[in-house]
């Protein structure tokens, strides 16, 4: 605040104009800074290495499979994940957890697919002959 008249002082007009225009003069007090939210960089298509990449690590992601789950982990904007979550869903990899809502994708793995899955790994790496070591060779 401005100084205050000493005791018996009366301001006069021009001293109260004069306070203030220069109150007018200082900024005022912003209360927020206005940070940005950083802007996503996902994904509006999706190349065969992204959907391998997809169909290989949706099965590990756990019990809960949502729209922004897959958007956060894989870099794709959210219909592009929509897309995802309803294509494996009708291959049978993915299976509703309780009550669906049109506006919210809850899916779970489908545990017997991926078993399946990994028994047929199993078996084609079971297959193949292992190749025989050779012994370092000798000076």
């Amino acid at each position: 605040m401005g100084k205050q008249p000493t005791q018996g002082q009366k301001k006069t007009k021009d001293q109260i104009a004069k306070a203030a225009s220069q109150r007018s003069k200082q900024t005022k007090k912003k209360w927020t800074k206005g940070r940005a939210k950083d802007k996503l960089n996902n994904a509006v298509y999706l190349d065969n290495t992204a959907y391998k990449q997809i169909e290989t690590q949706l099965p590990k992601m756990g019990s809960l499979i949502t729209v922004s789950t897959v958007s956060d982990k894989f870099k794709v904007n959210g219909s592009l994940a929509r897309r995802c979550i309803r294509h494996f869903a009708k291959s049978g990899l993915l299976v509703p957890a309780g009550d669906q809502n049109s506006k919210q994708y809850i899916f779970t793995v489908n545990a017997q697919v991926v078993a399946a899955q990994k028994a047929a790994a199993a078996a084609a790496a079971a297959d193949k002959p292992q190749a025989q070591k050779k012994a370092p060779a000798k000076k």
